[in-house]
């Protein structure tokens, strides 16, 4: 949740330190410590209050910035993956983008993720690179960031790496940016194009099939307190409906564990309950991405006995740190 100048005034005690004056000394700490594990920790920090717009100004002045580029150099993959998600939550604002964009600052994120095989960190990054694409200024030439290099490790996710996440956003980077034509010279069309591969599907998704039991909504029933009798075996299994709100926090959970995974927390829904929910029957649950951004957004349908039972859109913040 985003804070604000008066929540965070409230939530100051008196005497207290400030917000700003906290992140100056964990930037002070950092650099005065000789201890490993409190630099993880400040780092961590750091990071975590990029989340949020309000600390970008304090960030800034601090030359937050400055140790998440430091951060990257280091042979210590907490401390890489800490500061490039401190660059992926800032990175929307105008000033923190401009940074990042400086050409040793993106020579160290191009070398952190071409030598890398932590996959948290390639997923930070990539998702910081589609983001600084999708908010260039008119005239940027493109290929600055996405080098020769860059995109042959960006295919070579999107064929050889299983994770979901990945797949994903390497697809999005790819087919956002990767085949126009103004951008790219034919030679790395030619390198990216595959004859033999399948044209992509319009929008990356993912599939679920789940059966609910009634034991599965007994306990739902019990835990919320909704025990109204269609959810109950009082009734003909025939007539019997899964709780509505289970059933979203089915899609909630797939969300937030499988696509586009852990770190994505739902910020908006818009959903429809067009048909009931039936227990003991195949419930398939597609979920499309189809805005890869800081705020992304993605369309989910639950579908029984070939017909649309639920259907919503949601809107994710993605990357937050994994606590």
């Amino acid at each position: 949740m985003y804070s604000s100048h008066t929540y965070l005034k409230r939530k100051t005690p008196e005497p207290g330190v400030n917000r700003q004056e906290f992140i100056a000394h964990l930037i002070e700490e950092y650099y005065t410590t000789t201890n490993v594990e409190a630099q993880e920790q400040v780092s961590a920090n750091l990071a975590n209050f990029a989340y949020d717009p309000i600390n970008w100004d304090y960030l800034k002045s601090a030359e937050a910035l400055k140790l998440f580029v430091e951060l990257l150099r280091t042979p210590n993959e907490n401390l890489q993956l800490y500061g490039i998600a401190g660059l992926c939550n800032i990175c929307l604002d105008k000033q923190s983008h401009d940074f990042i964009l400086q050409k040793s600052h993106l020579k160290s994120i191009h070398t952190l993720l071409v030598k890398t095989e932590n996959l948290e960190i390639a997923l930070n990054i990539l998702t910081l690179i589609y983001q600084l694409l999708t908010s260039l200024d008119a005239g940027y030439d493109k290929a600055f960031i996405l080098t020769i290099e860059i995109l042959k490790k960006i295919k070579f996710y999107c064929q050889s790496i299983k994770d979901q996440r990945i797949i994903n956003i390497s697809t999005l980077i790819l087919e956002d940016f990767a085949q126009r034509h103004e951008m790219l010279p034919r030679r790395l069309l030619r390198l990216l194009s595959t004859k033999n591969t399948p044209p992509a599907a319009p929008y990356p998704e993912v599939k679920v099939i789940k059966r609910f039991t009634q034991n599965e909504l007994d306990q739902f029933s019990q835990l919320t307190g909704d025990k109204n009798i269609v959810h109950s075996s009082s009734l003909p299994i025939e007539k019997r409906r899964v709780h509505g709100a289970f059933l979203n926090a089915i899609v909630a959970g797939i969300i937030g564990t499988k696509f586009p995974g852990p770190g994505t927390i739902v910020l908006e829904q818009r959903f429809a309950f067009l048909e009931p929910c039936r227990v003991e029957t195949d419930t398939e649950i597609y979920i499309r991405l189809l805005k890869a951004r800081k705020i992304s957004l993605v369309s989910y349908e639950c579908i029984q006995n070939q017909r649309v039972i639920f259907q919503g859109e949601a809107k994710l913040l993605l990357n937050a740190i994994n606590k």
